[in-house]
């Protein structure tokens, strides 16, 4: 049975974490899973492009959001780059319920790449009241992470890399609690990847990568009672990435098409509720002359009530890239859009 502390700190937060819990997109975990564990902003996934491909992205990091998708990508980091990303995760229900993503990553030679991100989820505003009613003040509730990647390549073709996360979570101060015990808690973690990239899938002759990345690694992270800690998202996530048309998927360079066609495959399983079934992800993508693309997705987690098409296009202009995404949420939720910029120099 939960502690009186516990449950004062959670009588505050209770309705703007109910509906983050219902609107918030993971990746790796249903939104059941969600909603029983801990720091959920180590789940919410990054990149617009990931997002209007339907998730399926852990074979294709390709800008900094490959910190949080699989750290192995920065192995073959060529120029630097940033991105980031903004997304309203209820919106109709809670306009200051807001995610942000800022990531850097860049080449060090010898090593492979590097890269650090830092993570924002905010709940938005509660109001305290006193045990007779009579309101306190307001506060925010907020999440933070930041993190530090790595990635280097271990043969030809083959690459590994590790992502060191810290979270802290600020559910509420200590004035505003019953027991003047501030509702705080904090944690670290690890990710783990690697990544193959093969020059020609056996028989088609696409190049292909094939990515797995073991998530959030960590100890438990509590509030005010270690004895109450919950999980953080433990997730494995293994995926490939094939293009089958263009001149990236034809070696000898005789392609004169300007279009080039990907497609992407994800599997998600919790390493937490082992008993759920694995969430699927499907992508595809096609693209004019790294100018203009549109991409097309499917997510399918059936415990977290999520089976729809999610959507995107992307535009690169010099050195900027700008992408779109709409994904849907549980049922009776309304989708998100996601926004997110990339610069590469």
């Amino acid at each position: 049975m939960r502690s009186t502390r516990h449950a004062a700190v959670a009588s505050l937060v209770a309705p703007v974490v109910f509906f983050v819990l219902l609107g918030i997109d993971g990746s790796g975990r249903s939104a059941f899973a969600q909603a029983t564990s801990g720091a959920q902003s180590l789940n919410i996934t990054p990149g617009a492009r990931a997002d209007g491909m339907g998730r399926a992205h852990v074979a294709l990091p390709e800008d900094a959001t490959a910190n949080w998708w699989n750290p192995a990508a920065l192995a073959d980091r060529k120029d630097r780059v940033f991105s980031l990303m903004h997304a309203a995760l209820v919106p109709g229900l809670a306009d200051d319920v807001y995610y942000e993503f800022l990531g850097y990553s860049m080449p060090v030679e010898g090593w492979g790449g590097i890269g650090v991100s830092f993570i924002y989820l905010g709940y938005g505003k509660s109001i305290a009241t006193d045990g007779t009613g009579r309101e306190l003040g307001e506060f925010t509730s907020y999440e933070l992470s930041p993190q530090v990647s790595l990635g280097t390549n271990l043969a030809e073709g083959l690459s590994a890399g590790i992502t060191l996360k810290y979270v802290y979570i600020n559910l509420a101060p200590k004035w505003a609690t019953q027991d003047q015990q501030a509702g705080t808690g904090d944690t670290f973690g690890a990710d783990i990847g690697m990544l193959y990239r093969m020059k020609a899938l056996p028989l088609l002759g696409w190049p292909t990568n094939v990515g797995v990345n073991v998530q959030n690694l960590g100890p438990k992270i509590a509030y005010i009672d270690q004895d109450q800690a919950d999980d953080i998202g433990r997730n494995l996530k293994v995926g490939f990435a094939t293009r089958f048309f263009g001149q990236d998927a034809d070696p000898s360079g005789a392609s004169p098409r300007r279009f080039r066609g990907l497609l992407a495959y994800d599997i998600n399983q919790s390493l937490v509720y082992t008993d759920e079934t694995p969430i699927h992800n499907f992508g595809a993508e096609v693209s004019y002359d790294d100018m203009f693309a549109l991409r097309l997705g499917y997510i399918q987690d059936t415990d977290g009530d999520i089976t729809d098409t999610t959507f995107g296009v992307g535009f690169a202009v010099s050195r900027f890239t700008a992408d779109y995404a709409s994904v849907p949420q549980a049922e009776g939720l309304d989708r998100v859009s996601k926004f997110s910029l990339s610069y590469n120099f």
